[in-house]
């Protein structure tokens, strides 16, 4: 449960106070682990656990499958995504399998473990190894499948310490196409970064050519969760094996949210764009750091984006070709920070020697460039950059160009109201001749509220807008021939504050118990889904 309240999950998941009740429902989760499959009759995960391979359970995949998709008979064991499934492997054919699960249409993977240690051998911390390259390489080839990976525990084994805690993920835990997870301790109510107390154990960054890494943090230290002794078996288990699968299940949900919005899945970099440009920040400056990566998630603040995309924020999937360039403008009113953030699954890089230590060779093939511009002013992405000796690794990221990291994220804390426009160029010639990426916008301007009606057509009425004396009416043709609608009233934060069904062709919604201000009106019917900005005056 502190899991799930550390990374907001429990604000979206059913009974949450945003009211969007996610349970991950229609979602199947691979599921990878070293010691064997999650224990099919727990009573946390009885009936959605397949064993898709003859291997005996263990201790550690049945609490890392409940921290996934656990039912709540005990509440404290309470799964993020209790209506999802899992399919459960072991490990030691997972490049193939994982292709295959890919390949078949598989969206979310979890992967708590970890392979090839290099038990001290320092050039190997941090290196981009042919395994990495691989796995990057089946990402690039199954673009919807986010697959999350534990970042190691390896902080307090006695190795590499010339780098005094940094400097130690390995192997696959280096690739550039999947989420790296580090472990914090609970945050049950962030005020800000001092809320955030990192792990002893979590492995930190960065990898050799100094991308930022490990991506985000959740909870992984004392996570009460099911054990395989027997049906009703519970224990305590803590390290980045534990943080891994909150996240994972909250991906299950904000995939879930995003189908039901748009009746479609996200891609894998649309999700990565989505987590990493709506953390909550962590450690002691501005923008990602080799501790905690790009932050905290926040699962809540990730589902307001979803919820109000097209009216103060964006979600876009699109592409580049060789040569060509995005651009878009968009509008912000002054009053609120903007966030930007762009991913994209990128080809596999190519590994180089370890005769060089740290070497300092971009592992990155296709580089995308965003910037936010207006007249003269050019706002730019973070960034880490290495000193002379690579071993700056506390300190602060800056702004500027950014060629190292498939992702880009502009934060504005303050900016002036006005029109900008966003631009996204490449550098080079693209391999495969072009590059699919991912946008995340949040924090843009509303558009202009009308003071009038609005509808389609003859088809769909709301009106009076602004409210009179604390109501709306809304009114559907016949010619619509629908049995029942839904209508949503949505506050700019994501909050669903009204949510009733109704089957008649017109209604008077009494908004009177909400407070002023500006509201999305959600209006879903078997013949599509209509939003727009609604001005409540009372």
């Amino acid at each position: 449960m502190n899991a799930a309240i550390s990374s907001r999950v429990s604000k979206i998941w059913t009974g949450g106070t945003s009211g969007l009740d996610l349970s991950g429902l229609g979602i199947q989760i691979g599921h990878w682990e070293a010691g064997g499959l999650a224990l099919t009759t727990h009573q946390e995960l009885a009936g959605k656990v397949t064993h898709a391979e003859n291997e005996a359970v263990s201790s550690h995949s049945t609490h890392t499958a409940c921290t996934m998709i656990g039912e709540g008979i005990d509440q404290d064991a309470r799964g993020s995504a209790p209506n999802a499934t899992i399919v459960s492997r072991r490990s030691n054919n997972d490049e193939a399998e994982i292709a295959s699960f890919g390949a078949l249409g598989g969206l979310l993977s979890n992967h708590s473990y970890s392979t090839g240690n290099p038990n001290g051998d320092i050039p190997l911390y941090g290196h981009y190894t042919e395994n990495a390259a691989e796995w990057d390489e089946i990402l690039f080839n199954a673009p919807y499948l986010t697959l999350c990976k534990s970042a190691g525990n390896t902080r307090n084994d006695g190795v590499n310490t010339g780098d005094n805690g940094y400097d130690l993920l390995y192997t696959v835990a280096t690739c550039k196409n999947l989420l790296t997870i580090g472990a914090i301790n609970d945050v049950l109510n962030y005020t800000g970064p001092q809320s955030i107390t990192h792990s002893a154990f979590s492995t930190w960054g960065p990898t050799d050519d100094w991308r930022i890494k490990p991506d985000l943090t959740a909870n992984g230290v004392s996570l009460y969760s099911a054990d395989d002794d027997s049906d009703t078996d519970y224990t305590v288990k803590s390290g980045t094996s534990m943080s891994t699968p909150s996240v994972t299940g909250a991906i299950a949900l904000l995939q879930e949210h995003y189908h039901n919005q748009n009746s479609v899945y996200m891609k894998a970099a649309t999700v990565k764009a989505l987590l990493l440009g709506t953390t909550d920040e962590a450690g002691d400056n501005d923008g990602p750091d080799f501790q905690h990566g790009w932050g905290l998630i926040n699962a809540e603040r990730a589902a307001g984006v979803i919820s109000n995309h097209g009216i103060t924020s964006r979600i876009n999937e699109l592409s580049l070709t060789n040569g060509s360039t995005y651009t878009a403008d968009i509008e912000v009113d002054g009053s609120s920070p903007l966030s930007l953030t762009i991913a994209w699954t990128d080809p596999q890089g190519t590994p180089v020697s370890t005769g060089i230590l740290d070497n300092l060779t971009p592992m990155l093939v296709n580089d995308l460039d965003v910037r936010i511009t207006k007249s003269a002013a050019v706002y730019y992405p973070w960034k880490m950059t290495p000193n002379s000796s690579s071993n700056n690794f506390d300190f602060a990221a800056t702004k500027g160009d950014n060629f190292r990291d498939n992702v880009e994220r502009i934060d504005i804390n303050s900016l002036p109201a006005g029109i900008y426009t966003v631009t996204v160029t490449h550098k080079n010639t693209l391999v495969n001749g072009f590059q699919d990426f991912s946008m995340m916008i949040n924090g843009i301007s509303p558009n202009q509220v009308s003071t009038e009606n609005f509808g389609q057509g003859n088809s769909l009425l709301v009106y009076p807008n602004p409210s009179n004396k604390g109501y709306f009416n809304v009114k559907i043709s016949n010619d619509w021939d629908v049995d029942n609608y839904e209508i949503q009233i949505i506050d700019l934060l994501g909050k669903v504050r009204m949510n009733n069904l109704y089957s008649e062709q017109q209604v008077k919604l009494n908004v009177s118990h909400l407070d002023s201000g500006i509201y999305i009106i959600r209006i879903k019917t078997e013949k599509g889904e209509y939003k727009q900005l609604l001005k409540i005056e009372n």
